[in-house]
């Protein structure tokens, strides 16, 4: 690859976390991690030694996996070298440049950082660990550990000792995991340990810690969407078994979780039970209805858009959110067996023939189920084009329920292809479904809203903050279910081309 063919490269990447591939033809070459993908690929520019410069030669193309935070880089990095093992990464473990994490096998696991854990088992220091990597950032890995250290504690003590520790106080260790005997004089922790020793229940309390250790392995293992559906589950237990105490404590656990894996463009802090088209305050209900013009409160909301990297592995989707009645107060919560996917096929210029699949297996741990139908299409250029072609494939399904409200991403063009699409399907007309277009700011944000029946756009800051919170919410799930099956179409391409 020649500098200016490398130039070329940087300059179609995103400024975004991600993993990176130098590949020769269909071989890897090389595996790493970035918090701007553009700039770190820059540094190759002007190799700093003899091994990048060989990389930056041999490599014929760059291929890129986005993510959603550093920490996901972070574990897909070393999954990716531990499944790969392309050639320059394994030869720059002769350098101790790796780093794996450490889990013991005790009454309560130990968690540490090493370079060489083939040699800790050789030498039976640490006969029976298990480890998870390789890592090639210790200090990003030590940083990850310190925040699931805040929402898993475990315990760091060398030695036992007699007292509570200083990480028992300020909620990072368990605390009696690392008590060594009762001789003190503190009278309140000799009774508080002799009780715990003398519970039936000390199983009970190790089987806890450990399922501590196991979240945090599973993370670094980049099992995450496995453990919040386990976290998940034994919180509606304990609801059920009304063990609200522990429930409380899972829920709070999974949000944390959540938080540190959350994009930033991703509209946070809003919570289903809070989301209301109309809101709870008196004035927001006419207020609602004047400024987006709807008649009746829509029961089914179906929300869409599209993503693709300048064309390529476009994908679309379709989140739906409908109302619901719960604890006497109607709210709107999505409805994920009525999502889709869609891969969009009919990229190109000259309105062919192409193939255009639907996606209705929306499970990400298991192989898509999907159908494919050979229709015509018009010319798909640019996102307004591969919203007419998702849409146009949506509404030619006429057993799956039709929507009262649409919202899509983006601005005027966006809305006139949809009232177009709409105007194409006779029995759709009479529906008169109302549309808005959410459009953005230079940052990303939501700034004001097209509506079908409105001429002038209208500012999100004139919406009661429920209906901006729901049209926000709305768009960033879409966003979120095309980004992930984006990821997940893009990832099997660049690992098996």
């Amino acid at each position: 690859m020649t500098p200016q063919q490398l130039k070329s490269a940087i300059n179609k990447l995103p400024q975004k976390s991600g993993i990176y591939l130098f590949k020769q033809g269909s071989k890897i070459l090389y595996v790493g991690k970035a918090l701007n993908l553009k700039n770190r690929i820059g540094y190759y520019l002007k190799p700093i030694n003899t091994r990048l410069q060989e990389i930056v030669s041999r490599a014929k193309r760059i291929d890129f996996i986005e993510t959603g935070s550093d920490i996901e880089a972070l574990t897909l990095e070393s999954q990716l070298i531990k499944k790969l093992q392309p050639k320059f990464n394994i030869m720059l473990r002769d350098d101790k440049q790796f780093f794996f994490v450490g889990f013991s096998n005790e009454d309560f696991p130990k968690i540490f950082i090493t370079h060489q854990p083939d040699q800790l088992k050789a030498l039976s220091l640490k006969p029976k660990a298990k480890f998870v990597g390789p890592f090639t950032d210790g200090t990003a890995l030590k940083t990850t550990l310190r925040y699931l250290r805040q929402i898993f504690p475990y315990c760091t003590c060398k030695k036992p000792h007699n007292n509570f520790c200083l990480n028992y106080h300020i909620g990072k260790c368990p605390g009696f995991c690392c008590l060594k005997s009762t001789n003190t004089s503190n009278r309140f922790l000799k009774l508080s340990y002799d009780n715990f020793r003398k519970r039936q229940d000390t199983r009970i309390f190790q089987k806890e810690y450990r399922k501590n250790i196991k979240a945090v392995k599973d993370i670094l293992s980049g099992k995450k969407t496995s453990l919040l559906k386990r976290l998940e589950k034994e919180m509606i237990k304990h609801g059920r078994e009304e063990k609200f105490q522990e429930a409380i404590e899972l829920r709070k656990k999974i949000e944390k979780i959540k938080r540190v894996f959350e994009n930033a463009k991703i509209v946070r802090n809003i919570s289903y039970s809070h989301i209301s088209l109309y809101g709870s305050g008196r004035g927001n209900v006419p207020c609602a209805k004047k400024i987006l013009g709807l008649k009746q409160p829509p029961r089914r909301i179906e929300g869409y858009d599209i993503a693709n990297i300048q064309g390529k592995y476009a994908v679309g989707a379709m989140v739906v959110f409908t109302l619901q009645q719960s604890s006497g107060q109607a709210n709107y919560k999505p409805d994920k067996n009525e999502y889709r996917k869609f891969k969009i096929r009919g990229v190109g210029n000259d309105g062919d023939v192409r193939n255009v699949g639907i996606d209705k297996n929306n499970n990400s741990n298991k192989r898509s189920d999907q159908t494919f139908r050979t229709v015509r299409t018009t010319q798909t250029s640019g996102d307004t084009g591969m919203l007419k072609e998702m849409l146009e494939r949506r509404f030619k399904h006429m057993e799956w329920p039709f929507p009262d409200l649409i919202i899509i991403d983006g601005g005027k063009a966006q809305l006139s292809a949809t009232l177009k699409v709409i105007s194409n399907f006779k029995f759709l007309i009479s529906k008169q479904i109302p549309i808005i277009a959410l459009t953005k700011d230079e940052k990303h944000r939501g700034s004001k809203i097209y509506v079908s029946n409105k001429k002038t756009a209208i500012a999100l800051s004139r919406l009661p903050i429920s209906v901006k919170n729901l049209l926000l919410h709305i768009d960033a799930e879409a966003h979120r279910f095309a980004i992930g099956y984006y990821r997940k179409l893009h990832r099997k391409k660049i690992l098996f081309t």
